[in-house]
């Protein structure tokens, strides 16, 4: 029982970064490699603005969400919509530029020790035999109720339509007048945005460091494979059982091989469901 909620809680920040990239991927096409300094700069804002400066935790957090929603902004209208005509490989080798560039900066900034934010709540509920951190418990509803509001929003708002619109046509969408920039800007900043608020609550309950954009990027491209391209709900069931994967195999396997497992998942459901466990329908 201990690992399905140590799953469980890790997990939900994979659901928030991969559902943030399954909106950016879906909409605007571009494999966002630098996904995961979102991540990043949302875990270690919150980090540095509690321990630095003092600020409360939510403030904090919320500082982290909007720093990770303007990276988004500067990468959609600054780089990506500049190189929307090069090759598939050109936009790939920019994006790695960018996660190698921005990646070396933070650990010059803030160094790369792991860290948790001092301050987080730390009551404990005893559940079932599993303890659960209320940390925990905040991660995992924040990640439930993001899951539901990216689904409402792309079902039942005019922007959300008009994104669904453009991951399945994008060329007619053009044609049509939308105005397709400013579409993929909005697709950019909210899915950046919720890789900053996993950020922030990552570092509440899980040590972060400055390098671990690159490693939350692959494992939110994992997610949204074998989950299913273009599926939002496929990103958040796929992201939690990504974490349970890793809880269960670290404990009955061997911790040390945590990050690998996770890639042996995606090998396997792509020999037995190459189109991903829900199929790889668009609802982004």
């Amino acid at each position: 029982m201990q690992e399905l909620v140590n799953g469980l809680a890790q997990g939900s920040v994979y659901s928030l970064t991969a559902m943030g990239l399954v909106l950016i991927f879906s909409v605007v096409r571009v494999p966002n490699f630098a996904h995961g300094e979102a991540v990043m700069f949302g875990g270690m804002l919150t980090l540095m603005s509690v321990t630095s400066f003092g600020l409360p935790l939510l403030p904090a957090i919320l500082l982290g969400v909007v720093v990770a929603t303007a990276f988004g902004l500067v990468l959609s209208v600054g780089v990506f919509s500049r190189v929307k005509d090069k090759s598939e490989i050109g936009q790939l080798m920019i994006s790695m530029a960018i996660v190698v560039i921005v990646g070396a900066a933070a650990i010059q900034l803030w160094g790369d020790e792991a860290r948790t934010v001092p301050g987080a709540p730390s009551m404990t509920f005893l559940v079932a035999g599993a303890y659960v951190p209320v940390t925990w418990a905040i991660i995992i509803a924040a990640a439930l109720l993001a899951a539901i509001g990216l689904e409402l929003f792309v079902r039942q708002t005019t922007a959300g339509r008009v994104m669904r619109a453009m991951s399945l046509r994008p060329d007619a969408a053009k044609l049509m007048g939308i105005p397709v920039d400013y579409y993929q800007a909005m697709a950019f900043a909210i899915g950046s945005g919720l890789a900053g608020l996993a950020g922030g609550l990552y570092v509440m309950a899980f040590p972060a460091q400055a390098s671990m954009g690159h490693i939350m990027s692959l494992k939110s491209f994992v997610v949204i494979i074998f989950a299913g391209m273009g599926s939002i709900s496929g990103a958040f069931f796929g992201g939690l059982l990504l974490g349970l994967v890793e809880s269960f195999g670290g404990s009955f396997l061997s911790s040390g091989y945590t990050n690998s497992f996770g890639f042996v998942l995606l090998l396997a459901v792509l020999l037995l469901k190459p189109n991903g466990l829900f199929g790889g329908r668009s609802n982004a």
